[in-house]
């Protein structure tokens, strides 16, 4: 049963919509899929069509601070927070209680594995887990990759939105090399493809080619397309919004692409534009392998895209090609 965080700590990237949507997709096709809302602004739990996130008790992150009090035994099970939605997907809601749960994390023992603890007993009802995370790679979105198996990082088709590509890769590479070692990355998913710019167009192909052999970049592409917001506007997944849309029948296409890569034998068969990739897909994910640990002295600036172009990726991912 794989464990997805949905992740990248540029905001306004798509991360959001593409959980709701890609958790309805998996759904159709049969799957039993859970959503966790780990964001404090709730967006998902909101696009999910929880009208008052505020109410929400106990959320995930009342679910937290009690872990990290080492109250969890005797309040509320994480099974009580569970929620269905409009669109008839479960979910594990947010609110503002998890900012305040964030800070309980800090001084708690084995904080980056809080999360991982309270979805352990959920693992065997369900067939997929898909976690929003916030836009950060703080300690709430540390705990998300030690919980997951893989990650999907939604990358919006702008360059700005690129730079910061090579220091999630970094953080990864960290996670994998000191908490989790079987995290993967399932692959980078183009969002918010605006095929009429020239801008758009440059930005898809220098991500395809920079990681070509290095990342799994999904083939699915996400274009702007101004149902998705209003889809989020009523509460409802793109599927019930819209089912004939094109951003419908791209999350879809993301689901069978998923399925593959996690090797789940029951995956929709795949569309004619997809047969060529067959093989490439099976032998995904593509691991992190384990990044040097850094001599210390004065702090390096911060990666960007153009560097871990530059560099053909070894220094974040270690493989050499």
């Amino acid at each position: 049963m794989p464990i997805i965080a949905v992740a990248n700590q540029k905001g306004g990237v798509g991360k959001t919509t593409s959980t709701l949507n890609l958790g309805a997709a998996l759904q159709e096709a049969g799957k039993h899929v859970l959503l966790v809302d780990l964001d404090p602004q709730g967006n998902l739990s909101i696009a999910a069509g929880i009208v008052d996130i505020d109410a929400a008790y106990p959320s995930i992150g009342d679910l937290l601070a009690l872990a990290a009090r080492g109250r969890a035994a005797g309040g509320p099970k994480v099974e009580d927070a569970i929620v269905k939605s409009a669109s008839g997907l479960d979910i594990i809601p947010s609110n503002a209680a998890l900012s305040a749960a964030e800070i309980g994390l800090v001084s708690a023992l084995n904080r980056e594995s809080m999360l991982a603890t309270l979805l352990k007993p959920l693992q065997t009802h369900y067939d997929y887990i898909l976690i929003d995370c916030l836009p950060s790679l703080g300690l709430l979105a540390i705990n998300a990759l030690r919980a997951a198996n893989g990650i999907v990082i939604p990358v919006q088709a702008d360059f700005l939105a690129i730079q910061g590509l090579a220091q999630i890769f970094e953080t990864i590479a960290a996670v994998r090399e000191q908490l989790n070692p079987d995290l993967n990355i399932f692959g980078v998913l183009l969002t918010l493809v605006d095929q009429r710019t020239a801008h758009s167009r440059d930005v898809v192909k220098l991500v395809r080619s920079s990681l070509l052999g290095q990342v799994n970049v999904f083939d699915t592409e996400v274009r702007l397309h101004v149902a998705l917001k209003e889809s989020a506007k009523a509460g409802r997944s793109i599927l019930d919004f819209d089912d004939h849309s094109p951003s419908a029948t791209a999350y879809r296409s993301l689901a069978r692409e998923v399925m593959a890569v996690c090797g789940d034998a029951e995956c929709l068969p795949l569309e004619s534009s997809m047969e060529e990739t067959v093989e490439q897909l099976l032998e995904l994910p593509v691991l992190v392998a384990q990044a040097p640990r850094p001599e210390r002295g004065p702090k390096a600036p911060a990666p960007s895209f153009a560097s871990f172009v530059a560099e053909g990726g070894q220094r974040w991912l270690g493989a050499s090609y």
